[in-house]
Order: structure tokens, then sequence, then C-alpha cells
């Protein structure tokens, strides 16, 4: 019996045991998974902020991108300005022969009459290629002065009608793709 006694006692001390380990084991591995689950949120948190700076970065460089674009469409764009500028002032010089020589042209001479045409066509063909490249002319008689693109050289008692207003053009101005490269020097009309 007494070894029935200690088999039974043996059986009971193994349970307990058994249970110990157990409730051990369900202690550890509740820890376990409670770090584990700390870890993911950790994880995912992390792996959240950076997927917000990968998305901030790729809109930098987006933003990047479409700036030098921008900027080499713009040097392109203004690339001939000091070559155009300096052109500008052959065709005023153009133009001031034009107009000394309509007087020359009006005396009847057909070899002064015939030079004087050449050079208005030659004039008449630079601004039509001066056209091409992107240059408008500004400044006409009767527009409105506007102190951005004249330039006021003197004024000039006029009617009421040309009070601020353009009544004789000296130099027209130019415009390059929207911006001005020289204004027009004009004499506006007072009262």
């Amino acid at each position: 019996m007494l070894k029935e006694e200690q088999v039974e006692s043996n059986k009971e001390e193994s349970s307990k045991n058994t249970e110990n380990k157990a409730k051990e084991t369900s202690e550890v591995s509740q820890s376990v998974q409670q770090e584990l689950e700390q870890s993911l949120a950790l994880a995912r948190k992390e792996a959240e902020a950076a997927q917000k700076e990968v998305l901030y970065i790729k809109a930098e460089l987006e933003n990047y991108r479409k700036r030098i674009i921008r900027e080499q469409e713009q040097a392109i764009k203004f690339a001939n300005k000091n070559l155009v500028s300096e052109l500008l002032n052959i065709v005023d010089y153009l133009d001031r022969a034009i107009q000394h020589s309509k007087v020359l042209k009006s005396r009847g001479d057909s070899e002064v009459s015939n030079f004087v045409s050449g050079v208005e066509m030659s004039h008449h063909e630079f601004l039509q290629l001066l056209t091409r490249f992107g240059v408008e002319f500004i400044g006409s008689v009767g527009e409105a002065f506007d102190p951005e693109k004249h330039e006021a050289i003197g004024q000039k008692d006029a009617g009421k009608d040309s009070v601020d207003k353009v009544v004789e053009v000296l130099q027209k101005g130019s415009v390059l793709h929207g911006r001005l490269i020289k204004p027009a020097k004009v004499i506006v009309g007072k009262s």
C-alpha cells in the first residue's frame, strides 16, 4: 500500500508540476505575445512614417523636376534676348533712315527712290524675321500711356480725348515672348 500511496502522491505532484508548468508556460506565452503585439504595433507605426516620408520625398522630387523643366523652357525661350536687343538697335537705325529718306524720295530721283524702296523692303523683312522669333513691337499713336511699356520723353498739348494717350511715337518698343525688352519712347498728350 505504501507504494500505491507513493505512486498516488507522485501522480498528484506530477499533476501539480504539470499544472504549474502549464501556468508558467501560459504566462510566458502571454507576455511574449504582448511583446510581439507591441513590436508589431511599433513596426506598423514606423512603416507608416516611412511611407509618409517616401511620399513626401516623391512629391518634392516631382516638384523639383517640374521646376527644372520650367526653368529650362524659360532659358530656351529667352536665350536670344541679348541678340534680339542688339538687333532692335538696327531696326531703330533703319526706322530713322526711312523717316529721313522720305524727303529724298519725294524729290523724284529714281535711283534714290529705288534705294529708299530697297531699304524699306529690307526693314520690312527684318521686322518679319524678328516677329517669327517671338518679338512684338509696341507703341502706337492713340493708345493709353502705360508706364510699364512706354517711356515718356515729353508731353504735348492735345485735345481732351488725347490726354494721357500717346500722341507721338519716337521709337517703337519691343516685347519678347511677353517680356518687355525695350519700352517705346513716346510723347504723351496733356490738357
